[in-house]
């Protein structure tokens, strides 16, 4: 099921050793957060990862006002125990803030990096 929904996608998303990366490489409107938020909620629901690595590219401007609605609910979900952001332009990590202030959460942080990101994550 999720490789029929990646293929859909214009964005990766993907699980690795507990972590669900994803990596925005193009314009996030609510049909592609819905595909992203179907393949990363599958891998977090099942207990397969616990932790969010998401990876914003400067050309990953343009994140519609229902993408952001609808990642805010995905990061709320109480089974994800972290959430690292890192990379954008000025408008997307904005972008990105607002969706951090909206979940509420403590668990979730933005880098300039992904070595830090990743560092953060994990708790090293």
């Amino acid at each position: 099921m999720n490789d029929f929904k990646q293929k859909k996608s214009k964005n990766k998303v993907w699980m690795e050793e507990n972590i669900v990366y994803y990596i925005l490489s193009t314009e996030v409107d609510e049909q592609e957060a819905i595909l992203l938020n179907d393949i990363g909620g599958s891998y977090i629901n099942s207990g397969q990862a616990s932790y969010v690595l998401i990876g914003l590219q400067k050309q990953s401007s343009k994140f519609s006002s229902s993408a952001r609605k609808i990642w805010v609910r995905f990061l709320q979900n109480e089974n994800i125990k972290r959430v690292a952001m890192f990379g954008g332009n000025v408008v997307v990590r904005t972008l990105a803030s607002f969706v951090i202030a909206a979940t509420g959460k403590k668990n979730i942080k933005f880098f300039s990096e992904k070595d830090k990101a990743l560092e953060w994550l994990l708790g090293k």
